[in-house]
């Protein structure tokens, strides 16, 4: 029996609204205008029609088939949240959405629909011309046809927003948008129209709460070459001084500028919004939006907030760590109680905004779905013993965290199964062997990707995700532009915040992943290193010493001795002497 929400009869509908429109078939994107990895309840509109949760995803529905495409991170939990009758799932790497359409059996021709505010202009132009041998026609559609069937559709709420002062941003709104403006007009261009949220934020010293994990004041703006910023589809910016404008507001105000250039970067401009400039008469300059770029290299003031957050996300997760061991085995605890504990600590510490994602808690076969979500009651109890996978991370107000432990859970005295100590240790080779890699300037994601991965393939282990992924201050703790994977050929360069989180996954059985945040100093002449800023020791039950090398063994002795002297003295006696033992040297 079927009811109107089961997956096949929502997919049914999908369809019968699609013919309806003459089109045969959709192209759906997990993204909204926005491109942002959170978004907002009512704009989950793939999980809502294929009940795939992932953050990143691409649906291809046609009349008689449909398919879905996420990254390495989501290929076990894509499989298993969706129904294999209506749905092929695909790692994007092996198969991509193009390569699914050039096989298939179409002919003649095809009108296929896509969402034009939730498809940016670089991924309109990628699309493909065929499926199977048939051409296709992409239409244009302004909404989303799913809003048809999507009864009590979570409507958007106007959240409040928050400035941060120079003490906590380092550099005055006003400076930068000097600074933004001066290289505005070095383009040519007049105006910029600005579709990153997180470049507007950061631009203005605003941040907002309208997503759950991710501090942004959703919104666009538009950069005049006199350094006067103008929020669209953002009111709460009119309590920063700003002038604001309804997304409706905005074709008619932008009459003013006819025949004028505007710099926009076609990564994040919806198509949408280019036909709207496009109709408006402006002279459209596609670009990379520089303060991408600018915001990744964080200033002194913001790397002394990232180093705050980091101590007072380390006494937190000492006591999460305590509670594990010391009262949780009594409480018959599950997954997602994990994640409210972890949520309680950190939210009792002064400055604290938010978690930065929902927290990762995978026990036993679940800690090999790379981004696995908890759901309290469906959930797994730990029970017995395991390695458990814990992942979060906080926005405070004057930095954000990001942190990956792996755990060995069980009796006491009990050890871990000598495969997963051999495994978790070789990671941990992985991890220190990119912590304390020193390397010219120039090197790019790609090349420090090979050195952490290097005592993997060693031993014939791999990963499926990237290496690191660069962190926003107080933003999107997923940052770009530089990330440490094999396809970044971008540099770092002093000032970039990343991650450092090798890892292996057995799948069914358990997964390993050791995550610190590391920060790019200039290290001597023409040479970069990293410093570690996450503050918290790693679980010594799953490390075999004879398992790293003599260097490796010194940088993680060296390195609990740091965590033990910077929190020890914030920690009660109790805690300060269980820390002890926990960063004792190897």
């Amino acid at each position: 029996m079927t009811t109107a929400n089961d997956p096949a009869s929502k997919l049914g509908q999908f369809r019968q609204i699609l013919a309806a429109q003459s089109l045969d078939g959709f192209y759906l994107t997990r993204a909204d205008r926005f491109q942002g990895e959170e978004v907002r309840e009512g704009d989950e509109y793939l999980a809502y029609l294929t009940g795939f949760t992932g953050s990143a995803g691409i649906g291809l529905i046609l009349s008689d088939d449909a398919a879905l495409f996420t990254d390495g991170r989501y290929s076990l939990q894509i499989a298993q949240q969706t129904d294999n009758r209506l749905y092929q799932t695909f790692d994007s790497a092996e198969k991509n959405v193009n390569q699914w359409m050039s096989e298939q059996p179409a002919s003649g021709r095809l009108a296929l629909g896509y969402d034009s505010w939730a498809v940016t202009v670089t991924a309109l132009e990628n699309l493909p011309e065929k499926c199977g041998t048939a051409e296709i026609d992409w239409i244009a559609c302004e909404q989303n046809p799913l809003n048809q069937i999507w009864p009590n559709r979570p409507a958007y709420i106007e959240a409040e927003t928050f400035i941060l002062e120079e003490a906590v941003a380092g550099k005055t709104a006003r400076t930068k948008l000097a600074e933004a403006s001066e290289v505005l007009r070095a383009t040519g261009c007049q105006l910029c129209l600005i579709t990153a949220p997180d470049c507007v934020n950061w631009l203005a010293n605003i941040r907002g709460r309208d997503l759950q994990n991710t501090p942004f004041h959703l919104c666009f703006a538009l950069l005049q070459d006199n350094g006067e910023l103008v929020f669209i589809g953002a009111h709460q910016a009119q309590k920063a001084g700003y002038k604001t404008l309804d997304w409706a507001e905005l074709p008619d105000y932008l009459t003013r500028f006819k025949g004028e250039k505007i710099a926009c970067d076609p990564a994040s401009l919806p198509a949408a919004m280019r036909d709207v400039l496009t109709e408006a008469k402006l002279e459209i300059v596609l670009r990379p939006e520089p303060l991408l770029a600018r915001k990744a290299i964080k200033n002194e003031t913001e790397i002394a907030g990232f180093r705050e957050a980091h101590l007072r996300d380390g006494i937190a997760l000492c006591q999460f760590w305590y509670w594990l061991e010391e009262e949780a085995p009594a409480k018959g605890i599950g997954e997602a109680d994990i994640a409210e504990k972890l949520t309680e600590l950190r939210r009792a510490n002064a400055g604290y905004i938010c978690d930065s994602f929902d927290t990762i808690a995978g026990f036993r076969g679940n800690g090999a779905i790379v981004h696995y979500r908890a759901i309290k009651g469906a959930d797994k109890k730990l029970d017995g013993d395991g390695v458990l996978l814990v992942d979060s991370g906080a926005h405070y107000q004057m930095g954000t965290t990001d942190i990956t432990r792996t755990f060995y859970y069980g009796p006491e005295g009990k050890s871990p199964p000598q495969e997963v100590i051999r495994n978790a240790s070789y990671v941990l080779a992985a991890h220190i062997e990119l912590a304390r890699a020193g390397f010219p300037k120039g090197v790019t994601g790609a090349q420090l990707d090979g050195i952490c991965r290097a005592p993997l393939w060693a031993n014939g282990l791999e990963f499926g995700h990237g290496t690191g992924h660069g962190v926003g201050h107080i933003l999107s703790v997923h940052e770009g532009p530089v990330s440490i994977s094999k396809r970044c050929q971008l540099p770092v360069e002093a000032g970039m915040v990343l991650s450092n989180e090798p890892g292996f996954y057995s799948r069914n059985k358990y997964g390993i992943r050791h995550e610190n945040l590391v920060l790019a100093i200039e290290q001597s002449d023409g040479f970069l290193a990293f410093e570690t800023l996450t503050c918290f020791p790693f679980d010594k039950k799953l490390i075999a010493a004879p398992l790293l090398t003599a260097e490796q063994t010194a940088w993680l002795n060296a390195y609990h001795r740091w965590v033990y002297t910077h929190l020890s003295p914030h920690l009660s006696p109790k805690l300060a002497g269980w820390l002890e033992a926990k960063c004792s040297a190897i």
